[in-house]
């Protein structure tokens, strides 16, 4: 008898244990930060309580920090707040008829206006006087109380000093903070689209070229809960000019016998991938277009004692007008002259000699093999020799 009992206390044990516990009541208020003289309104609820018929608790509160302005939006079917701010404590009742409020039940939404000054603080402590089921027996509810901070704090401020710089493919704000309080994040939004919530004072974005954007900061308070006013500013991008790069294929040329001085200037560039044009100056009143060009010169530059070159200017324009000049020399000779000493003689034949057979190849002219190549065909032959044996004797 004794072995079956136990066994039936070890039975109803285990049953009552799977049943869950019943949720403590509790009566609670919210925290919340609020600016400077502004006033919010914020929820008393008692919360996990059944049948309860009527309510009366003391709200305590410093006075130099807060004022209570009065209470609303209750469930009760009757609801009044007795409020003392010289003394720092609002009291209020609560009576709901018939079976009671069941669940949770909101008491009021107080109306709180903060009154000190910017980082003051105050504790909202709630006491409980009376909390009673809705019955004759009018039996007490236990209950716990869960206490809030209520606070000031500035409003988040826009940040300030905002500035901007950019590449052909790129824009970079940058701020500083605002001077109120710290914001918790900026939002960075591009063109009334969000972008991203920045910790740091900058953001950075590709764009197309030339691309106009509005960039729009503001600051959010994560304690208050709300944003700043906007700083807005309108970025464009810039159109970049072109990257002129002209060179002479061949260093030397010789005036006449079909010498074509050829001219590259392939690798020029346009940043911001604008189409691009090639306008070429051969500085003998002569011009061309294009990335590679060939000129006949048909005279040169002699000052008696040696040879001035050309100033060739190449200038690249862009297809939104932008433009950049560059210039550089073409040494231009007499037919034969392969030296440059102003005269053709022994000395140019052997030149000639020295770099027979040699050609052009993917690397550049050595400088005696171009001078040598006098007819600026790639390649130190007959052709050249005969330049010289024509030209034999001639002097600048």
């Amino acid at each position: 008898m004794e072995r079956r009992s136990r066994s039936m206390a070890i039975a109803l044990l285990m049953v009552l244990s799977i049943i869950p516990a019943a949720a403590a009541t509790t009566i609670s208020i919210g925290g919340v930060f609020v600016e400077p003289g502004e006033t919010t309104a914020i929820p008393i609820a008692i919360e996990n309580v059944i049948n309860v018929g009527t309510v009366d608790i003391t709200i305590h509160y410093d006075q130099t920090v807060v004022h209570v302005t009065g209470g609303a939006n209750s469930r009760f079917d009757f609801m009044h707040p007795v409020i003392n701010n010289s003394a720092g404590h609002v009291r209020i009742g609560g009576m709901a008829y018939g079976d009671g409020l069941s669940g949770d039940v909101k008491l009021a939404d107080l109306m709180l206006e903060a009154v000190g000054g910017t980082g003051d603080t105050s504790l909202l402590c709630i006491t409980i006087n009376e909390l009673k089921v809705a019955d004759a027996t009018e039996t007490s509810i236990p209950a716990n109380v869960k206490n809030c901070t209520f606070g000031i704090l500035n409003p988040p401020e826009p940040p300030a000093g905002l500035s901007d710089s950019t590449g052909c493919h790129w824009i970079n704000w940058t701020w500083t903070a605002g001077s109120g309080s710290k914001s918790d994040f900026i939002e960075v939004t591009i063109d009334g689209v969000w972008a991203e919530n920045c910790t740091e004072n900058y953001y950075n974005q590709t764009f197309p070229p030339h691309a106009t954007r509005t960039v729009s900061l503001r600051g959010y308070n994560s304690s208050l809960g709300r944003y700043s006013a906007y700083l807005n500013r309108t970025t464009t991008i810039p159109n970049y000019a072109p990257v002129a790069i002209a060179e002479a294929v061949h260093m030397h040329s010789i005036v006449g016998y079909r010498c074509k001085t050829i001219f590259d200037a392939s690798a020029s560039h346009d940043p911001d991938d604008d189409g691009i044009g090639y306008e070429w100056d051969f500085g003998d009143e002569s011009y061309g277009s294009g990335s590679v060009v060939e000129h006949i010169y048909t005279t040169y530059n002699w000052n008696g004692s040696g040879y001035e070159p050309f100033i060739v200017s190449l200038m690249v324009v862009d297809g939104i007008g932008a433009s950049t000049t560059v210039n550089i020399h073409a040494n231009v000779y007499i037919a034969g002259d392969t030296n440059g000493d102003g005269d053709v003689d022994i000395l140019d034949a052997t030149i000639v000699g020295l770099e027979w057979d040699h050609e052009y190849g993917t690397a550049k002219w050595a400088d005696r093999s171009d001078q040598a190549d006098l007819n600026n065909d790639g390649l130190v032959d007959i052709l050249d020799a005969v330049i010289v044996g024509t030209n034999w004797g001639h002097a600048a």
